[in-house]
């Protein structure tokens, strides 16, 4: 778990509650956060595609939606643990989100002004985590989609674990990085949790290697790719012994390749703009061993 590694932490206990509105209100909210959501992505500079961006992948996601809750009420534990009352079900977290220290509490409040809606919960998967909680989708007719109330003002961080709408969150927390909101504003190297991969004495940004041993979001450009037989390098400077680098083993390669040659995909790679999630390790420079597709964007 990423949460043993990186600063990213359990969070202190809320007692406010949140109510779900009736499955047959759910066509209307979709519709509701569809309109957010484009209004969020037409203020983006660039928009992202992030895992292998297949037709496939995406439908497979969202036939395992899971089921859809309604009439029951959410007692909020924690900022990220929420357990139903007189149900068996639960707990739920969040989906494709975590909380990071210092802004935990004003998570917190957001989340206590949006349990005053009525709200609808999505089961996201019906696999719990390693707290037994299931993530979920939660979203009310005023705001929409929590996640996206929470990325769009810095107050959480995307971490995707489920779903197909992960292309349409990043690119709301594309908007809080660079408007500096939130925990985005955190620009020194000891506290900031964005960094390019590698700088220039120009670049006010901090680099990669002062984010060596947590976890952060990297952007930078691939320079080269070099091809062993169990694992490829996607490197991000001229010595690969000193800058940045991204690992994908044979089973991420392969996802993203999706039934191609992967040599032939991922060349198609350099050049581009990249930006990748993870703890960053020291193994000669900084580098990132990829966990999962979803954690590794392309600039479009």
């Amino acid at each position: 778990s990423i949460f043993s590694v990186s600063p990213i932490k359990h969070q202190e206990w809320g007692d406010f509650r949140a109510v779900l509105v009736p499955a047959r209100y759910h066509a209307a909210m979709l519709v509701f956060v569809g309109l957010i959501c484009a209004t969020n992505l037409s203020a983006a500079a660039s928009e992202w595609r992030c895992g292998n961006g297949s037709i496939e992948a995406m439908e497979a996601a969202e036939t395992e939606r899971g089921e859809i809750l309604d009439a029951l009420h959410l007692s909020i534990d924690a900022v990220d643990v929420f357990t139903p009352n007189g149900a068996t079900d639960g707990p739920f977290r969040l989906a494709d989100v975590a909380f990071v220290p210092g802004y935990e509490h004003q998570a917190k409040a957001r989340l206590q002004e949006l349990s005053r809606q009525k709200v609808l919960v999505t089961v996201a998967s019906g696999r719990p985590d390693f707290l037994g909680r299931r993530p979920a989708r939660i979203e009310s007719f005023v705001d929409g989609d929590w996640r996206k109330v929470l990325l769009a003002e810095g107050l959480a961080m995307l971490v995707p674990d489920d779903g197909p709408e992960i292309d349409s969150l990043i690119n709301v927390e594309d908007a809080a990085i660079r408007g500096k909101l939130g925990l985005w504003s955190e620009l020194g190297p000891d506290a900031s949790f964005y960094f390019v991969a590698n700088g220039s004495g120009q670049n006010a940004i901090p680099t990669a290697s002062d984010a060596v041993g947590r976890f952060a979001v990297i952007d930078g450009s691939i320079k080269s790719i070099e091809h062993q037989e169990w694992r490829s390098y996607l490197n991000f400077g001229a010595n690969w012994r000193e800058d940045f680098t991204i690992a994908l083993d044979a089973s991420m390669r392969d996802a993203f390749a999706q039934g191609e040659d992967f040599q032939n995909v991922l060349k198609g790679w350099i050049g581009q703009k990249v930006r990748v999630r993870g703890v960053i390790e020291n193994r000669g420079g900084p580098y990132i061993a990829l966990r999962d597709p979803t954690w590794l964007c392309l600039a479009q």
